[in-house]
């Protein structure tokens, strides 16, 4: 079954990384959610996508260059629209603590930051016992809850390995894919294969699985361009209107 990954929450609806967009995700039916992770200047991990507030937020600067406080004290909803001026940029821990038993989260290391993957690691031993997070069920099928760890940083997603064993998977993203990505993953049991749609295939994508990876695909432009990922044969699809996919795999 391919699985739908609400891309920053329910992004399409709601202010893209806010609990309001992972809450309408996982209300709505959708446990696999994906965030994104960034340092504070005092290392708290927070969850944002871009490495500065100005975006997404009523504030400007880099993150790493802010500190907690400073950022909570921002309006993080309002530039999507006046109705969720009271959203606020959470902490992986506040996403973490508020899902650990419903979702299955897919954590994108957005900085080369040292200290970030520890940090994760401290969020998960705080709430999973030993910070063990539940093993892949099987080749098609995330459980549900789990943590996934992953990045287009391929150091990043190998240091994960050593510091974070215990994740459900690591995946590396890919903006393009070919024979020498997927012998990449095998030689480094790096199980996640996360291409962009674009650039695959079936031969590709056969491949990827006869050596056991997990092939999920990211940048869809429009729900109707999943009929692709189900034609490949993928596992998982990131998206922002994960109703809208759900009622083409319907039909």
């Amino acid at each position: 079954m391919l699985e739908i990954i609400a891309h920053r929450g329910y992004s399409s609806r709601n202010p893209e990384n806010t609990l309001a967009s992972f809450d309408d995700a996982v209300n709505s039916g959708f446990p696999y959610i994906e965030l994104d992770l960034h340092l504070t200047k005092d290392n708290v991990a927070i969850v944002m996508h871009d490495d500065s507030v100005d975006r997404t937020t009523n504030g400007k600067g880099l993150i790493s260059e802010l500190n907690l406080e400073q950022i909570k004290s921002l309006d993080a909803g309002s530039w999507f629209n006046k109705s969720f001026s009271c959203e606020k940029v959470p902490t992986f821990e506040e996403v973490l603590s508020r899902y650990k038993t419903q979702a299955h989260i897919f954590v994108e290391i957005k900085s080369s930051q040292n200290n970030l993957l520890y940090e994760i690691k401290k969020c998960l031993d705080e709430n999973f016992v030993d910070g063990k997070v539940d093993s892949r069920s099987n080749e098609q099928q995330l459980p549900i809850p789990g943590v996934s760890i992953i990045s287009f940083l391929p150091d990043q997603v190998l240091k994960s390995k050593q510091i974070l064993p215990n994740a459900t998977l690591q995946g590396l993203l890919l903006l393009t894919s070919n024979f020498e990505d997927i012998e990449f993953c095998v030689s480094n049991k790096i199980k996640g294969f996360l291409p962009y749609i674009r650039s695959l295939n079936k031969e590709i994508v056969e491949m990827a699985h006869k050596n056991d990876l997990y092939v999920g695909a990211w940048g869809f432009s429009t729900p109707e361009e999943v009929e692709k990922a189900i034609a490949l044969d993928l596992d998982g699809v990131t998206v922002d209107w994960p109703d809208a996919v759900q009622k083409i795999l319907n039909s």
